[in-house]
């Protein structure tokens, strides 16, 4: 197998021969991202202020200067490179809806859910506090429901409940119907384990 690494390299080299030619602020407009500038975009991504520099083909942290995580570059690139106009539809659907979640359901619990339930079991409180890491809002559902924000239109909707009598905790992240048009099954896993391994 290739190491890791050298497969981050890889994929960020191939988004970003995908993105050739394309009309970047038309782009830009069509998935809800901010206008972009003399070559640089400047957006909202997990909870940070980033910098896409388009000439030579970083992507930073604003405050910091530091280097961005490769899987968050992949992400953003596939992002990119959907030459549809993305409307979130306000309809969730689970992982299970992507082409082949259903099957590969147990693994994506096991990158998302299940770490936070054995890290937070009843302590909302907790998780609560660290959901201030990303930029959310309140959702109704569960005893603590949060649509989280990765950049762009992309959100996640984590929906945590508490034990009760011989159920233990539990947590469900679903997904707006429409990211199925828009990030591939194993993109729409990163994204969601992103966000909740960033919760631990």
């Amino acid at each position: 197998a290739m190491p890791r690494e050298d497969a981050q390299n890889q994929a960020i080299a191939q988004a970003w021969g995908a993105l050739a030619g394309v009309d970047m602020p038309k782009r830009c407009r069509d998935l809800g991202l901010p206008a972009c500038h003399e070559g640089c975009l400047q957006l909202r991504l997990f909870g940070s202020n980033a910098d896409l520099n388009l000439t030579d083909r970083t992507l930073c942290d604003t405050a910091t200067g530091n280097p961005a995580k490769p899987a968050d570059m992949i992400l953003l690139l596939h992002y990119l490179a959907c030459d549809l106009p993305f409307r979130r539809t306000e309809t969730l659907e689970s992982y299970r809806a992507f082409p082949g979640g259903q099957f590969y359901y147990q693994p994506f619990k096991a990158r998302t859910t299940e770490p936070l339930v054995k890290r937070f079991a009843d302590d909302v409180g907790a998780l609560r506090r660290n959901l201030d890491r990303f930029d959310w809002t309140p959702f109704d559902g569960g005893d603590l429901g949060a649509q989280i924000h990765a950049f762009g239109q992309l959100n996640i909707v984590l929906i945590y409940r508490t034990g009760e009598d011989e159920f233990p905790a539990s947590a469900d992240v679903l997904f707006d119907a429409a990211l199925r048009h828009v990030v591939s099954t194993e993109d729409a896993a990163v994204l969601a384990s992103r966000i909740c391994i960033g919760l631990l």
